[in-house]
């Protein structure tokens, strides 16, 4: 006669490796994370809101690199993580490298509604607000959110180069009108382009030397900005090739084009003219 001693045994596990083997356990991804992003230099601050739930805490970032590193997490927990943030002077530096992660990524027109409402303005309600309205136009709401087109690179760099030549018009207008302020102070007139040799040697011959001296800290800094905007002006009309509309010239149509981006996003004549401000959308 066998007799069998052994003996089956169950382990069971301790209330701490039980809690730790839940803990790694995979949890259901939400449907879609929308995170709304206020963008400083110096930090930034995140709401996000997970499906229909109620919008969380406002997180706060240092750096740009914390707030990507914030993104990808999100990105685990959902299916989708749609990112917006207001168009400032950070440029869309932010939406292209979450683009370059897979995230979507909004820019939209800066709104001051809330601020108006609630008569104060925080970095926090700012971040609320942005998720808010990224919730109602992700569902169907388009007006929650005035969207800005993103340029490409290239399209950013040819804006760029066009508005920079404009900068310099500018400028040499404002300098140019504080020489032809003086003047006109002083009884001498009104002199177009008064800093331009000719115009400035009939000027040596009539004013007093102390108001001579003083038009001349201006006349080194036009003359440059004269220089500067014909090199301007050579390099823009080098970007345009091919026909031109009758009136139109290579640096007005290239700076025209660099604004416009791409004429197949305007569906319609008149979406182009509201572009302009020539007519009501």
């Amino acid at each position: 006669m066998q007799i069998n001693t052994s003996k089956e045994y169950t382990v069971e596990a301790t209330t701490v490796a039980r809690a730790k083997e839940l803990k790694n356990q995979k949890t259901p991804k939400a449907k879609r994370i929308a995170v709304g992003t206020d963008v400083h230099l110096r930090g930034y601050q995140a709401a996000r809101k997970v499906d229909n739930a109620a919008i969380g805490a406002v997180a706060n970032f240092g750096s740009e690199t914390e707030l990507l590193l914030y993104v990808e997490k999100q990105c685990e927990q959902a299916e989708e993580v749609v990112v917006v943030y207001e168009a400032g002077p950070l440029g869309y530096g932010l939406y292209r490298k979450l683009r370059a992660r897979g995230v979507k990524c909004l820019v939209c027109a800066p709104d001051s509604t809330q601020q108006k409402k609630k008569r104060r303005k925080t970095n926090q309600i700012d971040a609320r607000t942005l998720t808010s309205n990224l919730f109602n136009y992700l569902n169907g709401n388009e007006a929650a959110l005035q969207l800005v087109r993103v340029p490409t690179v290239e399209q950013e760099q040819a804006r760029l180069a066009s508005r920079q030549h404009d900068q310099l018009v500018q400028e040499r207008k404002r300098l140019g009108a504080q020489g032809n302020g003086l003047l006109l102070s002083q009884g001498f007139g009104s002199c177009k382009n008064w800093w331009r040799p000719k115009a400035f040697s009939r000027l040596k011959e009539l004013l007093p030397a102390w108001l001579f001296e003083m038009l001349q800290t201006w006349v080194d800094l036009l003359r440059a900005l004269d220089e500067k905007i014909q090199k301007a002006k050579a390099a823009l009309a080098k970007g345009w090739s091919g026909p031109r509309p009758k009136g139109a010239g290579a640096n007005s149509l290239v700076q025209l084009q660099s604004e416009v981006l791409d004429w197949n996003l305007y569906p319609k004549r008149r979406k182009i003219a509201c572009l302009a401000g020539m007519v009501r959308e």
